[in-house]
Parts: C-alpha cells; sequence; structure tokens
C-alpha cells in the first residue's frame, strides 16, 4: 500500500457497499508514520488528546481576548462583558464595544474571528449569538462574509480534527450511523459538490455530524469547505441580518425579523435551499435505504 498523503480522501471506515477485506474486517485504513499512530489510539487516549488541544486552544482565545477588549470599563459595563447567551446580551455587548470598535476595529474582529473559529472547530453550541453578534458589530456588508468564512473555516478546522484525532472514537461510537450515509455518498461521488452541498442546507444530518463525520466518509477537504460555504449561507443572512438591525433597537424587546429586508433575505434563502435541490433533482433522502438501488441495477445486469 503507498504512503497516504493529506489530501487522502478514502473513506477511513471501509466501503460498507463494496466486498474489500477492510469492510469485512471492519478494520481502519492502514498509514504510516504519524498518521498510523493516531488511527491506533484508544478512544480515551483520543479523547484526552481532543481535551488537551481544547484546552490549548481556548486559553489562547481566552488571552487573546482579555488583551484586546476594553479594560477601563464600570462595573455596569464589565457585567456585559461576555459570551452573548441572548439577544439582550448581544445588544448590550455591541453597545460596550461600539466606541471601541471605532479605534480598535481589527482587534475586534480578530478576536471575534478567533472566538467563532474555535467553537466551530470543537462543536461548541452558541454560534448562532455569535453570527447575530457578528451583524450588530460589523453590520450585513462586512458581517456576512465575516460570518461565512468564520462558519467555513472553524468547521474545516473541526473536519482536521476528526481526522487526525477523532477516528477512534468516530469508529466506536458514530460508526453505525455513518455507514448508512456511505454508501449514498459513495453513489453520488460523480456528483459529490452538489450533493454535500444538499446535506449542509438541508436538515437530514445536524451540521456538528457532518463536520466529524466528512473525513471518514472520504469527502474532500476543498469540497467540505465550499459546500459547507453555501450550505451556512441562508442561516447566515438571517442572523446576521437579524444583529445589524438589533444593533438600531432602543430595547430587544422590539427586536423583530419582520422587516423589509429580512423579507428580502427570507427569498434569498428560499432560492438558496431550492438551488441543491434542483440540482438534486432526482436524488433521494440520504436517510433511505441504499439497497433497493443496487437491487434494481441487479434487475436490469439480469435483463441484460
Amino acid at each position: 500500500m503507498t504512503n497516504a498523503s493529506a489530501s487522502d480522501t478514502t473513506p477511513l471506515l471501509g466501503n460498507v457497499s463494496g466486498n474489500s477485506s477492510s469492510s469485512r474486517n471492519n478494520k481502519p485504513v492502514k498509514r504510516n508514520g504519524v498518521r498510523q499512530h493516531l488511527l491506533n489510539m484508544t478512544p480515551l487516549q483520543s479523547f484526552i488528546s481532543l481535551l488537551v488541544l481544547a484546552v490549548i486552544v481556548f486559553f489562547g482565545v481566552y488571552m487573546m481576548i482579555k488583551l484586546n477588549l476594553p479594560k477601563d470599563l464600570t462595573d455596569e459595563q464589565r457585567q456585559w462583558l461576555k459570551f452573548p447567551r441572548n439577544v439582550e446580551d448581544v445588544q448590550h455587548l455591541s453597545i460596550i464595544l461600539e466606541d471601541y470598535l471605532a479605534k480598535h476595529y481589527y482587534e475586534v474582529m480578530a478576536c471575534f474571528v478567533a472566538t467563532y473559529v474555535a467553537m466551530q472547530a470543537f462543536a461548541v453550541p452558541g454560534s448562532i449569538m455569535l453570527s447575530v453578534l457578528g451583524g450588530a458589530l460589523f453590520k450585513a456588508w462586512v458581517g456576512i462574509p465575516l460570518v461565512l468564512f468564520c462558519a467555513a473555516f472553524g468547521a474545516l478546522c473541526c473536519y482536521s480534527i476528526s481526522y487526525y484525532l477523532c477516528h477512534p472514537i468516530v469508529e466506536k461510537y458514530l460508526r453505525a450511523k455513518i455507514k448508512k450515509l456511505e454508501a449514498k455518498i459513495e453513489a453520488k461521488r460523480d456528483e459529490l459538490f452538489f450533493y454535500f452541498t444538499f446535506l449542509r442546507v438541508t436538515p437530514f444530518f445536524p451540521n456538528w455530524f457532518m463536520n466529524v463525520a466528512s473525513p471518514h466518509l472520504g469527502i474532500p477537504p476543498l469540497i467540505f469547505f465550499f459546500g459547507t460555504l453555501i450550505g451556512v449561507l441562508p442561516n447566515t443572512l438571517v442572523t446576521v441580518q437579524a444583529g445589524a438591525t438589533l444593533a438600531k433597537l432602543a430595547s430587544p424587546d422590539d427586536f423583530t425579523l419582520l422587516t423589509p429586508q429580512n423579507i428580502i433575505m427570507t427569498i434569498v434563502i428560499c432560492f438558496c435551499l431550492l438551488l441543491p435541490i434542483v440540482l438534486h433533482r432526482n436524488a433521494e433522502a440520504p436517510t433511505a435505504d441504499p439497497e433497493s438501488d443496487s437491487e434494481d441495477d441487479g434487475d436490469v445486469h439480469a435483463r441484460v
């Protein structure tokens, strides 16, 4: 077997629809060097490695925020300098950072990007409120591409972490669920980009699962990145535009999505939702049993 490169897209869990020995024996594909060592870790070792990496990353993000965000705040302002959990938190935090943002625009942006990417990389819930905060701080024209980049790049980081560290965990806890999807991915390999984008837009599988499972399904990094970029576009348009609107309100109680801008955004979202479906008009639901397709093919060959 040849050495595997970083761009190797062979499914790590084997081809469930094929007859290869790796599929029958439920053994991962062999890799050399560091990659082989990481594949041979136990689930506990994999979890500990993941935990250590998460602690290092989030400590670095915390220190970055601590050194770059304003320090001369009143006690009342300081209580709102925290991770936003709801609309009220977002509005108060955006007000506190408004004046500081004018003088330290790129420092605030760097802290926002680092926080967002870290949360996406380790599948930490709360990115929706960060997207709203992005709209409140940077407005729609900057906030939308910024949040799109953070979401897609953060997901790619999660993809990479899963590829290198999480195989033992995936093998033990997610194998059955991934095997159901793997046959559908293989069947759509010729139009993988459109099918993967279809999966990201539709709610068949949660985002965290797609981020973790994709490297083990043989989805190349470029397809993953750009498919994710399109897949998160509808949610990004809504949340960032909502944040830009929220910044103009006197009270979070006045917050509403029924604005002309959001209606336009809704139309755009519908188009984004329909586009991959039109491109995949013949695609089946990914949770359907793929065996029926192979049986039909067998009948055709039998008749021939």
